[in-house]
């Protein structure tokens, strides 16, 4: 900055002030200090100034895969609606280890991040640090809570279960459920099994949960669906007439393996998703499943962040949003 006040004319003073989008600086000062931004290639370190300041227009978020659908979406849909209202959004993937999600944790709140949003680790998250968050900036949980005493989004991860069940048992005499490889730990999961069981239920018919029975480390993704759904059917020639997968990612796999066993989905065997992933409507069958309201999640986790920005005594309250069912071919037995 001394530099360019120098080659300006001006103090550095006026420099920084345009710098920070000052608008009482005079137009053809402004002009020309940009045009030595751009000669000399300058670029503000940001990082400097936030530390500076104590404040800084980046929300960070952690989820614990990027590469997952679901929290791509999610992802996608906040990064463009926080640019929208002026802020930038910086992710990163805590790979579902509490040690992983900690240490970015650290390093959000070292960069002065304005507020936090988090998917959190399934297995034993480190609540210290969590509670360091909270006491530093707005936070806000999405699809997982940590507990009761923070502000959390969620789908309605039971109902949509029952709900897609009660469909797949429209057609089908009898519906299994294929679990999540966290299990009991992933609350989430717990919630759609519970929705599965309502359904069984009500019609009266006898759980089947094709559940995690090894040691072997799988996500809940298209590998853990196939290799589960294969070492089912390795056990049980005849697989049930309708399957309800945790996640449409689970449900791929699942329609892999039953197709390499000489079973057709959507025909043999009715399949159901869930979170209306990108890739269901294009793959054959195309997948009947439950969309989550991913937009109105997004957006009202960046809305309520910068509410409590606004206004630092804001209390956010927790959400539960609810997911409509996306009926396609592998549920319609031709």
């Amino acid at each position: 900055m001394a530099q360019i006040a120098k080659e300006a004319g001006l103090s550095r003073f006026t420099v920084s002030k345009i710098l920070n989008g000052d608008p009482s600086v005079r137009k053809g000062n402004r002009e020309k200090v940009l045009a030595l931004f751009e000669k000399h290639g300058y670029v503000p370190n940001s990082n400097a100034v936030n530390l500076v300041s104590g404040t800084s227009r980046v929300i960070g978020m952690v989820v614990p895969y990027i590469t997952d659908g679901f929290y791509a979406e999610l992802i996608e849909i906040a990064e463009k609606y926080a640019a929208e209202k002026g802020y930038t959004l910086t992710y990163q993937s805590s790979y579902n280890d509490a040690v992983t999600e900690r240490n970015i944790i650290r390093s959000l709140l070292g960069l002065k991040v304005a507020a936090l949003l988090i998917v959190p680790v399934v297995l034993s998250p480190d609540r210290k640090i969590h509670q360091l968050a909270a006491a530093n900036c707005p936070v806000i949980y999405l699809d997982r809570s940590l507990d009761g005493e923070h502000c959390t989004l969620l789908n309605d991860n039971r109902e949509s279960c029952r709900l897609i069940t009660n469909h797949l048992f429209e057609q089908a005499s009898e519906v299994a459920f294929l679990d999540s490889f966290y299990e009991e730990s992933n609350q989430t999961a717990v919630d759609r099994k519970q929705g599965y069981l309502d359904a069984v239920k009500e019609h009266h018919a006898t759980p089947i949960i094709i559940s995690h029975c090894d040691k072997l480390q799988f996500q809940d993704n298209e590998l853990y669906g196939y290799y589960k759904m294969s070492e089912y059917l390795q056990q049980n020639p005849i697989p049930p007439k309708g399957i309800c997968c945790v996640t449409d990612s689970v449900a791929l796999g699942a329609m892999r393996a039953l197709r390499e066993a000489g079973f057709i989905p959507g025909k043999d065997v009715l399949i159901g998703g869930h979170d209306n992933l990108r890739f269901g409507e294009f793959i054959s069958p195309a997948l009947t499943t439950v969309a989550q309201p991913k937009d109105e999640m997004a957006i009202a986790a960046v809305d309520m962040v910068l509410q409590r920005i606004a206004e630092p005594d804001t209390q956010l309250k927790s959400r539960i949003f609810h997911s409509k069912l996306v009926i396609r071919e592998s549920s319609m037995r031709k």
